[in-house]
């Protein structure tokens, strides 16, 4: 038997002699602690080397001085924060130095050492690993996380992120850290980088015992948690390209996809208090500062920040003691200054917890799952919960113009800037991805509210809703103003400019989606909605595409198969000159406002097909609107336009809908036998502008931009659903039409390839 060959370690004398061992051994110096003392004085740096040579013996001694460790830690934290107010500065320049430190520690080894002591119970010999982790080496932990958390957005960072994504036991090990009051912040915050740097999402499923971690959480562990739970159940990461369709569809149906968001929602859903605790947390009050007289937000954080900062001046100064160190919420104020709990950056991660909750309820609506989801958060009295929540925020319109004592320093008067426009965002989008084509959204009404659309149901004739004797009053929002209204009220009184216009916008459009519902309808328009919305389109030069987008799309949902719509439609725009610059905005904006002119046309159809004199009288001779998109001519600008703006590359969730409204258009052309001469008009309109081959390369785009209608909506759903309901058109309907369309009959009138075939005249050049 061959005897084992004893290692012999470097020497930190001789460095010649080392040398001379590394030839016949092959051991040689593999860390800086290694290195003779002298040698170690002549590394640039050498400050940086020697911190670095005291972590890595540190880090091997299971029983070093923690107190001197943790001082340590402390130093190379203090040199990676930037302790300067940057009062509005926009250049980096302050941040060079702490930029320096981190590329000098991470070309030292300083980053492995990190690791080594964040994996320590796992590291050690079998003897030691039944020890449990004492409170000391939590704190040193946290420590370690937040100089890994400052390192990664230096220079370095990508660097430092992948060092630690290469060991697949570290991010393991990392979630156990969340157990930990001491370690979860910063636990959390350094997952998330991790994952957001990862190109592909994480299976929870990998994580061992994910569902009990989550379970034994505190409430506000578990708010932090979200952080990381918004990376695992978005849908962001999940394709390549971020907005191309037919590049995500072309991806969906390669092999291997997997939708690990559904994966992890499904895993989620499963852990039974989940949607319970998060729920709970969404909507609990008192969230943020508020002082009686202060209209602005901004007034009230300002206030908070003055009592704190005057308390702190008054506090007797405190010890640099390591038992009082939470992480994320524990910093000096100046370098070399004792750590010391920070309530602005408590208060600051309270807020960054809400809106990280309700966001993550938001993408759980967004799954295969919504409707289970939308029934849950419904039984959970989520309605009344967020009516309340809005009572709290404090809207631009009601601030008076110069009451606001404070503005943001480099920030201009109309600026809307404050620690709460993520939490309005977040909470705006719950409300629009709650209602959206789901059987609860009248739980937004109050009581006496769903009183007054049942009254409005009962004239409504055939266009009564059936179900709404079957609401469950309890699950209803309290008092006199139900979400919804509240939320109208905002939107009449919020300026043009407001970036949270969009957002109303979409929560009050998401409420009307679906299958129309002309009680819902009226109920809005007695609240000025209509009339508020058109006018506003006219009445200022809407210069922000996503405001000027939901509000034509606000504007079709209300008008919708409503004659009464039309009518209060006809009593805004009372003369030529209103109604001529509506409708040069409605043109000049085609992608903004085709669902508004989808509206038009559905309406028009709907009207003549009820067969009721009055209605197809006013639609003929008296409603501007519907005597203008009646228009033949009209219909084929619009076609032309449509088709012309879009391809199979540049389509994206925005445009596509640019594509299913030429549809609408083409299936009542084919329901009256006319579809053929829509598409002869439309070579035809590309025939009369002379250009070589260009009725063809028309054609054939239009036929490819069918094709991929075909491969996109034949495999979802969803969508299927959403373009039945909102049409009232049955989507086997859309698919013959566009069957016919794509056809590669070259006989038939109603195929596209009919009008691929060259006239004499057309010469290829």
């Amino acid at each position: 038997m061959f005897r084992k060959k004893t290692q012999i370690a470097p020497s930190r004398n001789s460095v010649f002699w080392s040398h001379e061992q590394w030839q016949y051994t092959g051991s040689s110096y593999q860390r800086l602690s290694q290195l003779p003392k002298h040698i170690l004085e002549l590394v640039a740096d050498a400050e940086v080397a020697s911190m670095v040579v005291a972590l890595d013996e540190n880090s091997l001694d299971p029983d070093c001085d923690k107190e001197k460790f943790f001082q340590d830690l402390k130093v190379i934290l203090g040199r990676l924060m930037n302790f300067e107010s940057r009062r509005g500065q926009d250049d980096d320049s302050s941040d060079e130095e702490q930029n320096k430190y981190a590329v000098s520690l991470h070309k030292h080894g300083g980053v492995e050492i990190l690791v080594r002591i964040l994996m320590q119970p796992s590291l050690f010999p079998p003897f030691t690993s039944g020890r449990s982790e004492t409170d000391t080496d939590l704190r040193i932990k946290a420590m370690v996380l937040e100089i890994l958390i400052k390192m990664t957005p230096t220079t370095v960072g990508d660097q430092v992120t992948m060092c630690i994504m290469d060991q697949e036991d570290v991010l393991s090990y990392m979630f156990t850290l969340l157990a930990h009051q001491k370690t979860f912040i910063n636990a959390c915050q350094l997952i998330e980088d991790m994952l957001q740097s990862k190109k592909i999402l994480l299976d929870l499923n990998k994580i061992k015992n994910i569902q009990t971690l989550i379970q034994c959480l505190q409430d506000e562990q578990l708010a932090n948690f979200c952080r990381i739970l918004a990376v695992a159940i978005s849908d962001l990461d999940i394709y390549d390209n971020k907005s191309s369709l037919f590049a995500q569809n072309k991806q969906k149906r390669s092999k291997g996809f997997i939708n690990v968001r559904d994966i992890n929602q499904e895993l989620l859903l499963s852990i039974p208090e989940l949607l319970p605790r998060l729920v709970n947390l969404a909507v609990s009050k008192q969230y943020t500062p508020r002082y009686p007289g202060m209209q602005s937000e901004l007034d009230c954080w300002m206030e908070w920040i003055e009592n704190q900062m005057a308390e702190e001046q008054c506090d007797n100064p405190v010890e640099d003691e390591m038992d009082m160190f939470v992480g994320g919420i524990t910093a000096p104020t100046t370098a070399g200054s004792p750590m010391q709990l920070q309530q602005g950056l408590k208060i600051t991660e309270e807020l960054v917890q809400r809106v990280e909750v309700v966001y993550v309820l938001g993408l759980f609506l967004l799954g295969k799952h919504r409707k289970k989801v939308q029934r849950k958060l419904a039984e959970l009295k989520l309605a009344p919960g967020l009516s309340d929540l809005f009572d709290q925020f404090i809207w631009k319109c009601q601030v008076g113009r110069y009451s606001s004592r404070h503005r943001m320093r480099g920030h201009n008067a109309a600026c809307e800037c404050s620690p709460e426009v993520a939490l309005k965002i977040q909470f705006l989008r719950l409300v629009h991805s709650f209602c959206d084509h789901s059987d609860y959204k009248h739980l937004l009404l109050s009581k006496s509210e769903l009183n007054e659309v049942k009254r409005i149901n009962a004239k409504a004739g055939t266009l009564q809703l059936p179900n709404l004797d079957n609401v469950n009053k309890v699950l209803m929002c309290r008092g006199s103003k139900g979400l919804l209204t509240k939320i109208v009220d905002v939107m009449k009184k919020e300026p043009t400019t407001s970036t949270f216009r969009f957002w109303l916008a979409r929560a009050i459009e998401s409420y009307l989606r679906g299958s129309t519902s002309y009680c819902d309808q009226v109920f809005l328009m007695r609240r000025g909605l209509l009339q508020h919305v058109a006018s506003n389109i006219v009445e200022h030069e809407i210069s922000q595409k996503e405001i000027l987008q939901s509000s034509f799309d606000l504007l079709g949902e209300l008008i919708k198969f409503n004659i009464e719509a039309f009518k209060t439609f006809d009593t805004i725009f009372t003369t030529d000159e209103k109604f001529e610059k509506f409708i040069s905005t409605v043109n000049r904006k085609l992608v903004d406002s085709n669902m508004f002119i989808r509206s038009l046309i559905l309406s028009l159809e709907h009207f003549r097909a009820e067969d009721e004199g009055q209605k197809v009288d006013y639609a003929k001779r008296d409603s501007k609107l519907l005597k203008y998109i009646g228009d033949f001519r009209n219909q084929l600008d619009y076609l032309y336009r449509l088709i012309s703006i879009i391809d199979v590359q540049n389509l994206t969730q925005e445009n596509v809908s640019c594509l299913n409204t030429t549809l609408v258009f083409l299936m009542f052309a084919n329901r009256k036998n006319q579809l053929g001469r829509y598409l002869q008009a439309l070579k035809d309109e590309k025939e009369g502008m002379l250009e070589v081959n260009g009725s063809v390369q028309f054609m054939t785009n239009f036929r490819d931009l069918l094709l991929f209608w075909q491969d996109h909506y034949l495999h979802k759903d969803k969508d299927c659903s959403a373009l039945e309901k909102s049409s009232r058109i049955s989507f086997d309907y859309w698919k013959q039409t566009v069957a016919t369309l794509v056809s590669n009959e070259s006989t038939n009138e109603c195929a596209i390839a009919h009008y691929f075939e060259r006239l004499p005249c057309e010469r290829t050049f």
